[in-house]
């Protein structure tokens, strides 16, 4: 019989007049890996904050080992085994590894210098212990982001782990990457430490997990009882009503489509001599590692970055030249950035003011010069509509939305220019999962009805194969394989990526 590490009983938790938990139980075994799952707001960091320490219930029990922690202070939990390792690395980049596994305990002298010998020695014992093979003196902004999560998980074992909470780990990682955090979160479970994982990845959390508990409007539901563990059950848990996971028709072949654009020997940041023709009303998935030219030919058809040779021809009969995003707008082609934060939305704005910027200069221009102020309110209500943006109206802040509304923001600021070329980088990544079927889902009318033609890159490879009809495979900046996508499995296209990489 397994034995109960921790003990969440009948929890709940106030902010002012806003009840964030209403009565939430689950037990966490030793040894296992327990998913926690919900949309943006449902609660998941409240009950992950209050286990931690950092909130107090208002009512209810935590217990660890059969004992009451409510008493205790974060730091007296962390000593207890209670360990977060965030979502970004909670590293310092510009310390060594050992620096940084040794964070706050570095061995001192009896002068109360620090010990750096015995430091990178401990180091180097506790690295091989784990099993990362790297060295100890190297700086950690030289480490890929898998090995940077796991010197964070190597820092919590250190500390006498027994419960670490991983909150959504995988973001920005590889699928490589993510597989191989994977064998290494489970030869710690092997060993007896408990995990708490937090994603949106629902394959992830199937393949992954033990157990699985999911907060919905501040309430816990089981996700291990009654029934297989499954993407579509977890989603219509998450939902609170059934989720119909979108999958695409596939079109057969491109044969009587119109060919949008070609690309010929194109050259430039990473590229290789590319060549790839886009048909109208396709969607085209993208897949490579990192720097294998995936990313960098969306980005080079917006001309965020530049070709150095190579012809883009719109249509097969007009040559065009793509300098900035300028041109490639007024050729009809756009691009969501994999980076929303940074170069997709402008939080202080109102989401009416962050649809229309991409056409202040255009369609919203009347003959005065001046923004149509309303033209600008129909279009944003249209997409607000469209998308099913969870608002008060479009007047809103966009900082004030949940990650997976702002996403569908910036969706539709895209979606809104009409587009003939839609490139999408990572549009679902870290949003709940009804958001997801809903931007998949427009995106999906957009090039049925509109014969838009679309690029859609995504490490999510189940939802890959559900959305597009074909996949270019780069490598070292090369196309190396053009696939139709007649009924492939996320082991596929895994497969065929790494014959190519």
């Amino acid at each position: 019989m397994e034995e109960i590490l921790l003990k969440v009983e009948h929890v709940s938790k106030n902010f002012g007049a806003t009840q964030a938990l209403k009565d939430v139980s689950f037990t966490i075994k030793k040894g296992t890996i327990h998913s926690l799952l919900g949309r943006n707001g449902a609660g998941k960091s409240t009950v992950v904050n209050i286990i931690a320490g950092i909130y107090k219930q208002n009512s209810g029990i935590v217990t660890l080992d059969g004992n009451d922690i409510t008493p205790y202070s974060v730091f007296e939990r962390q000593n207890m085994g209670v360990k977060i390792v965030p979502q970004h690395a909670s590293i310092v980049p510009e310390l060594t590894v050992g620096e940084n596994v040794f964070m706050g305990i570095w061995p001192r002298k009896k002068g109360g210098f620090v010990d750096w010998g015995k430091l990178f020695i401990d180091a180097e014992k506790e690295l091989r212990k784990y099993g990362l093979d790297v060295d100890p003196k190297e700086k950690v902004r030289n480490l890929n982001g898998v090995d940077q999560r796991k010197v964070n998980i190597i820092r919590a074992m250190h500390g006498g782990a027994k419960l670490i909470i991983l909150d959504e780990p995988t973001t920005a990682l590889s699928s490589v990457e993510r597989q191989e955090l994977f064998v290494f979160v489970n030869e710690l479970k092997a060993q007896g430490t408990a995990f708490i994982f937090i994603s949106h990845y629902l394959q992830e959390v199937v393949e992954l997990s033990d157990d699985v508990t999911v907060i919905r409007d501040g309430r816990s539901f089981s996700g291990s009882d009654g029934g297989e563990l499954n993407e579509e059950r977890l989603a219509s848990l998450i939902a609170g009503e059934e989720v119909e996971l979108i999958n695409r028709e596939k079109l057969p072949d491109n044969s009587g489509r119109e060919l949008l654009l070609e690309c010929r020997n194109m050259s430039g940041h990473i590229l290789k001599d590319v060549s790839v023709k886009l048909y109208r009303g396709e969607i085209t998935g993208l897949v490579g590692f990192p720097g294998s030219g995936a990313r960098e030919l969306c980005r080079t058809l917006f001309g965020l970055e530049k070709m150095t040779e190579g012809e883009i021809w719109i249509g097969g009969n007009e040559k065009v030249g793509i300098r900035n995003p300028s041109d490639a707008m007024k050729n009809g082609i756009s691009y969501v950035s994999y980076d929303r934060h940074k170069e997709g939305i402008v939080g202080l704005m109102s989401i009416r003011e962050n649809i229309s910027l991409p056409s202040l200069y255009t369609t919203l221009k009347n003959k005065l010069g001046f923004v149509d102020m309303e033209k600008s309110r129909d279009i944003s209500e249209h997409y607000f509509e469209l998308f099913h943006v969870k608002a008060n109206s479009t007047d809103d802040k966009l900082n004030s939305l949940s990650g997976g509304n702002q996403q569908k923001v910036v969706v539709a600021k895209t979606v809104s220019t009409g587009p003939k070329l839609l490139m999408l980088d990572e549009p679902t990544i870290g949003i709940d999962i009804k958001s997801r079927e809903e931007i998949i889902e427009n995106i999906n009318k957009i090039a049925e009805e509109d014969h838009t033609s679309v690029l859609y890159l995504t490490n999510d490879f189940d939802e890959l194969i559900r959305t597009v009809d074909r996949i270019l495979f780069f490598k070292n900046g090369r196309l190396e394989k053009d696939v139709r996508n007649h009924g492939l499995s996320h082991e596929d296209v895994i497969n065929i990526r790494d014959s190519v990489g």
